[in-house]
């Protein structure tokens, strides 16, 4: 068997297990992106109600009724002018797709047991295996071009990197969202720029437009992709100039290219004039680009699912950009040039997290390119014994770290795209939540060891007695006549309380009583009310500030940090804030409620407590 042969046989196997092992396919296509591209799929073949998506929705809440209705979300399916509705998302995916789907509803259609509605099982486990058939077959290309310019051994360790120790392995067996299928688009896309070059003709220039096409018809940004086939062996300036002279003579094959282009894309013109009278259409109104801001930063270091952060392997590919020119020339130019406009315009866009999905999911189609620029570095470390084995312990323990991550974001140990500094290092290496990671989810601040802090005295204890400072309720309370109760946007419970200076390098332990009765249930916890402490030095500058979600909570014994809290019931909420090494006099607390969607909840007995360290 030869060494490819056997290196997708690996994947395979282990994609195949991850799939069965984290059991996302058994709901993936009713919830989020998955279902938003997925119901283009069933609308167009089996209800036929492309532009007003009824039948298609009813029929998915009726196998599922926990299903949002999309035409209740404001970016989930709208009306034009023209009073007909449509699905934001393009139509890559769904084209892909529907192959898999095709199987799944003859089975179906010819089944007497299993219903030929688009949501049953058979069509749910195809679409779920689409991903992993095409990862298999982009890997396949892959490591064809990259045997051109690398050994074997080389080979063999960028792939095994990007098919274990990378977030691939997420997007391709824990959801069906874009990026996945976009892996296998640009693996083909480099095959065939990299053949072209060795022998122009007709066929390749065709299929290069065609996946440029299929790229674009995924994600409109994507578009950059044309800059792959454009400059692949643009090494000197010398080279542009030929590149240029060449297009310019091989003019019919830059026909021939854009036409397989418009012949993908236009499967996109005629969705978006059948629902809006337009040629060219914006489906994401309200979801814009900052080109003056762009978050590059954070998309890749911040701790809400920075990209280098969850897939830390990758760092390798930046400092293989270093010796890219070296090993594989060919490839360096646009590489380069398109890593940086990717994420140039991806981490403009105005929700730079990219939720939902593991680590930063845009940057997963780029990782066909940056194969080159980590084979690069393996070429180099391979050299050296001590860098050899440097390496083997690295790729060993970043794959270790990416499947065990991957299995904590499938039993919501972690939850990346809301993650924080304080809450990653609550949660690494551990097997379930604790209290202190729930805490430390909201709060964003590292939380004590309770064990080792112990209590100094009480600075504030308020039980909203008075009915004429606070918006109160005799209704249901923890203990004495009133608790506190209001559906304002915001509301001070304190606001100047003055300090003490002894809380320097101490705690601050702020707790309160929280209620919630069961006709006030809410599932979506960015509509829970949020209790906000803030800290101000003499001079009224901000030093500290820090939250928490009361409500999450109420009788949450497994600090699931997905629950909005179980309903009636009271339940304590509580966290811990660290103090300056210096405290002054002046110094102030304030605490409010931020309570934007009104939730209905009831607070009692309100505290801020002193802690120390033991035995300081």
């Amino acid at each position: 068997m030869k060494q490819r042969h056997l290196l997708l046989v690996i994947i395979a196997v282990t994609y195949l297990a991850g799939n069965f092992i984290l059991e996302r396919w058994t709901f993936d296509l009713y919830y989020g992106d998955p279902n938003g591209y997925y119901l283009h799929v069933v609308s167009f073949f089996v209800n036929q109600d492309v532009g007003d998506y009824d039948e298609t929705i009813t029929s998915l809440r009726e196998v599922n009724p926990a299903s949002a209705d999309p035409r209740e979300d404001k970016y989930g399916i709208r009306l034009t002018d023209k009073g007909r509705r449509y699905i934001k998302y393009t139509l890559g995916v769904p084209l892909m797709e529907t192959p898999f789907f095709l199987l799944a509803h003859a089975y179906a259609s010819l089944s007497n047991t299993v219903e030929a509605n688009g949501w049953t099982k058979p069509y749910l486990f195809a679409i779920g295996l689409s991903t992993i058939f095409y990862v298999l077959i982009g890997f396949y290309f892959l490591i064809l071009v990259l045997e051109k310019h690398f050994n074997r051994n080389v080979t063999a360790l960028v792939v095994l990197s990007i098919a274990f120790a990378t977030n691939l392995f997420f997007h391709a067996t824990y959801t069906t969202m874009a990026h996945a299928f976009l892996f296998f688009d640009y693996c083909i896309l480099i095959y065939l720029s990299d053949r072209f070059y060795e022998k122009p003709d007709w066929k390749k220039a065709l299929g290069i437009g065609v996946m440029v096409g299929l790229i674009t018809l995924t994600r409109v940004p994507e578009i950059i992709s044309v800059l792959i086939p454009l400059l692949w062996g643009v090494v000197k300036v010398n080279d542009l100039r030929d590149r240029i002279s060449f297009f310019i003579k091989q003019y019919k094959l830059l026909i021939v290219a854009s036409l397989g282009f418009l012949f993908l894309f236009s499967i996109q013109f005629v969705y978006w004039y059948y629902v809006s009278g337009q040629l060219v259409f914006n489906p994401y109104q309200g979801e814009g680009f900052n080109f003056l801001k762009p978050h590059i930063y954070k998309g890749w270091f911040d701790f809400a699912n920075g990209w280098l952060v969850y897939t830390p392997i990758m760092g390798f590919s930046i400092i293989g950009l270093f010796y890219l020119r070296k090993y594989a020339p060919a490839s360096f130019f646009p590489i380069l040039l398109f890593v940086f406009l990717h994420a140039y315009i991806h981490y403009s866009y105005y929700v730079w997290t990219y939720f939902p999905g593991f680590g930063q999911r845009p940057m997963v189609e780029t990782y066909p390119l940056l194969a080159f620029s980590l084979a690069a570095l393996y070429q180099v470390m391979l050299k050296k014994k001590w860098l050899k084995v440097l390496l083997l312990i690295a790729l060993f323990c970043f794959t270790l770290l990416n499947l065990f991550q991957t299995w904590q974001m499938k039993e919501g140990v972690i939850w990346t795209e809301r993650g924080n500094t304080a809450f990653y290092m609550a949660t690494f290496g551990r097997l379930n939540p604790t209290l202190n990671s729930l805490r430390a989810f909201d709060s964003k601040v590292i939380q004590p060891d309770s064990s080792e802090i112990v209590f100094v005295k009480n600075i504030i204890d308020e039980g909203f007695e008075d009915s004429l400072q606070y918006t109160t309720s005799s209704e249901i309370k923890w203990e004495g006549q009133s608790s506190f109760f209001s559906q304002e946007d915001m509301v001070w419970i304190k606001k100047g309380e003055a300090l003490p200076e002894d809380v320097a390098q101490g705690w601050l332990g702020i707790s309160t009583q929280v209620y919630m009765r069961g006709s006030d249930k809410i599932w979506g916890r960015h509509q829970c009310l949020s209790l906000i402490v803030i800290i101000y030095n003499e001079d009224n500058i901000k030093r500290k500030e820090s939250h928490i979600v009361p409500s999450s909570h109420i009788g949450n014994k497994d600090f699931n940090i997905w629950t909005t809290g179980e309903t009636d019931q009271w339940g304590q909420a509580s966290f811990f804030m660290k103090m300056p090494h210096v405290v002054r006099k002046g110094w102030t607390i304030d605490i409010m409620i931020l309570n934007t969607y009104g939730q209905k909840l009831f607070l009692d007995d309100l505290r801020v407590d002193h802690f120390k360290k033991s035995g300081s």
